[in-house]
């Protein structure tokens, strides 16, 4: 089965193209990629937010790839809290609320000795290991981490130095609370087998539409590299690809 699958942060997911196979091949069951291309969209409108596209090509012997946004309990919740039990965290996708029990809170960091390790509420860990929510009508910060297997594809950006090494971009360093942003760029694709149950081999396109304003003003002329990974359904991960060396200007499309 070929298939091409077109998806952004924004735009949503579209399906454009569906064919079956009369003898299918074989692949592995652990899903592999191939880098395809990478363009910058820049949009002339200055309200409107640029984008970086990326493709890759895949392999899947068993069509068990995709998420839907809706798929949001283990293990593909968005974070975990933790449910105190005598000294015990016991971790839990289901968020506090006042039939849920004692959760760790930015309390039990300050009281108990055995969590005074836990990060303190200051930026980054603000933003992606703290949240401040109304419980029994009392405002609390509980702590939480975010779970990798929310999502499926994975991008992580590198800067090129003059020296010819890599640096890994820390997207959390450009935001701070209460003006939590981008951590990432991670994202989910849909599923695309039109029967998981049937095990069916897939191969195609997965083109994914990074958006944001703040490619240019960021990056600038610098010289970038992308790494990305995919994951399946079985949390088994892709092989990783690398975009090699670009500059958003030299791989511009306006828009």
């Amino acid at each position: 089965m070929k298939l091409v699958v077109n998806w952004g942060s924004v735009c949503g997911v579209v399906a454009i193209f569906l064919a079956s196979c009369a003898d299918p091949p074989q692949y592995s069951n652990v899903p592999e990629i191939i880098f395809d291309n990478i363009i910058f969209k820049d949009i002339a409108d200055p309200s409107a937010v640029d984008s970086l596209i990326v493709t890759v090509r895949f392999k899947d012997g068993d069509g068990d790839i995709g998420l839907e946004a809706s798929e949001l309990s283990p293990p593909y919740n968005d974070k975990f809290y933790f449910r105190l039990e005598g000294l015990r965290a016991v971790p839990t996708a289901v968020p506090p609320s006042a039939s849920d029990g004692t959760y760790i809170t930015y309390k039990t960091n300050r009281t108990i000795a055995k969590f005074d390790s836990l990060p303190d509420f200051v930026k980054p860990y603000n933003c992606v290991n703290w949240e401040i929510k109304t419980v029994n009508q009392k405002l609390d910060t509980f702590y939480f981490q975010l779970n990798p297997n929310h999502y499926n594809f994975f991008v992580d950006f590198y800067i090129k130095s003059n020296d010819g090494t890599y640096n890994k971009f820390n997207w959390l360093e450009q935001f701070a609370y209460p003006n939590c942003g981008v951590t990432s760029f991670d994202q989910r694709f849909p599923i695309l087998s039109k029967d998981l149950s049937q095990k069916t081999p897939l191969d195609g396109s997965i083109r994914n539409s990074m958006q944001s304003a703040g490619f240019l003003p960021l990056f600038s002329i610098k010289t970038l590299m992308l790494k990305i990974t995919i994951q399946d359904r079985a949390l088994n991960k892709s092989n990783t690809v690398t975009t090699g060396d670009f500059k958003l200007l030299d791989i511009r499309k306006g828009g």
